[in-house]
């Protein structure tokens, strides 16, 4: 079995902040839209530093 690099765990973790912000949008108050709206900005977050932080080599 190969191990995971740590860009192969950074694109694992995209998604997380969006599945959270959704799952915090249907149990609470929030509209759906902001939740999400609100998750997408640590999702954002780490698109940028798997772009320029850590690139693909």
């Amino acid at each position: 079995m190969t191990e995971l690099s740590p860009a192969d765990w950074l694109l694992a973790l995209i998604p997380a902040p969006l599945v959270i912000g959704a799952a915090v949008g249907v149990v609470s108050s929030l509209s759906l839209a902001t939740a999400i709206g609100a998750g997408s900005v640590p999702a954002t977050g780490l698109v940028g530093y798997a772009l320029f932080g850590l690139p693909p080599q």
